[in-house]
């Protein structure tokens, strides 16, 4: 008999929402070959993946679109109240086991409806959605912003009342998991890093002989150092280098207004735009001033399976990322910093070097059922252990 695994994350599978709902989709294409039958919950509508044996959603509305949902995402977060609604579509699905994601919407309550109905959890850490409202714990300015004791604290402890009916806790970085150290005390960690990416591996010419591009891709937001970047632009462009651009975010029209010889914007790339826009580029920027959780992130294991050297935030888990992935080069997340971090690469030695030192898998493919592989034998040992691999 299959294993009737149910994923639950607040944006489902979509896999245009970002790398949570992109991990989604893999697992739930992956793991029916191995011996599970996968569901999905997702808190909001949105586009679902084949591959899922069936598919609820908990609210007709997305909060994106309406003030009221909004709101009652954060009051949910409050009284994290474990609702006869929610406990109904849990339990039609009969799970086997459940493996929790990004909850908004939700809310950590879903842990004690598995509890009360003795089917065991793995939590998997994305962002630190359980200790801030905004996710970043930064302000809108990109500064940082400790949680406050009374607002912030008393809404993660609420939160954080259920998670004693998690087993098993999954984080993409050792950083992330020792900022939620204590409220997964009693559950088993796992760390769990992005795997490479397989679709820019091998399909995407090697960089120049010399620095020329740079490349930043992702949310144009002031938490990712756009604006630094956009500070650094002139004094890069004088360098003889051009910056190019893509994504979307709150900075768009700054950045589009930025727009000049040096400093191209090229929108919203996916599929082979995305591979073309890597090809262009001869070095990869991640100059983040929030603590990013991902060690790595998607963006920057996209730069390395292409080739590419990365020049990376020094902050959060992306500082450990640095350590752990030749090619990533420290970078001070600050105009100054990021003309400091590129000017010793336009000696043609040096980016020889920097260009050498990235390390491309001789199969990406092999890295993500690396990854899968990982999941089953947490998913299994939630389980009791008596679920051989």
């Amino acid at each position: 008999m299959p294993i009737r695994l149910l994923q639950v994350n607040a944006h489902g599978a979509d896999s245009s929402v970002g790398g949570t709902e992109k991990h989604l989709e893999t697992l739930g294409r992956e793991l029916p070959h191995r011996g599970f039958e996968v569901s999905l919950l997702s808190g909001f509508p949105g586009r679902v993946p084949s591959g899922f044996e069936r598919s609820e959603v908990l609210h007709a509305s997305h909060w994106r679109d309406d003030p009221v949902r909004r709101m009652r995402n954060h009051l949910g977060d409050v009284i994290a109240n474990p609702s006869r609604r929610l406990h109904e579509l849990v339990a039609s699905f009969r799970p086997d086991l459940v493996h929790t994601h990004n909850l908004p919407g939700i809310t950590s309550s879903i842990w004690e409806i598995c509890r009360r109905l003795d089917v065991p959890v793995v939590h998997t850490l994305h962002d630190y959605h359980l200790l801030c409202p905004r996710v970043t714990l930064s302000r809108p300015d990109g500064e940082p912003c400790d949680p406050h004791p009374l607002l912030c604290g008393l809404r993660a402890r609420r939160l954080a009342r259920w998670a004693p009916a998690v087993s098993n806790v999954i984080s993409v970085s050792r950083y992330l998991l020792d900022r939620h150290a204590s409220m997964f005390a009693h559950a088993t960690a796992h760390i769990v890093r992005n795997p490479l990416p397989s679709a820019a591996n091998g399909r995407v010419s090697p960089p120049g002989d010399r620095l020329r591009t740079i490349g930043y891709l992702g949310a144009l937001e002031r938490i990712k150092g756009v604006d630094e970047l956009l500070r650094a632009a002139p004094a890069l462009g004088r360098m003889g280098l051009t910056i190019r651009l893509a994504g979307d975010g709150r900075m768009r029209e700054q950045v589009e207004s930025a727009s000049s010889p040096s400093v191209c914007y090229e929108g919203v790339l996916r599929g082979q735009a995305k591979e073309e826009f890597l090809r262009r580029c001869d070095l990869g920027l991640m100059p983040s001033v929030w603590e990013e959780p991902g060690g790595p992130t998607n963006v920057m294991v996209e730069w390395l399976s292409a080739g590419r050297p990365a020049l990376v935030s020094n902050r959060g888990g992306l500082a450990e990322a640095i350590e752990l992935f030749p090619g990533s080069i420290a970078v001070e997340p600050t105009a100054e910093g990021i003309v400091a971090a590129v000017e010793p690469l336009l000696g043609r030695d040096r980016w020889r070097s920097a260009v050498a030192d990235v390390r491309v898998p001789a199969g990406a493919e092999d890295d993500v059922a690396r990854w899968v592989s990982e999941h089953e034998r947490i998913f299994r040992a939630a389980l009791g252990g008596n679920q051989a691999l």
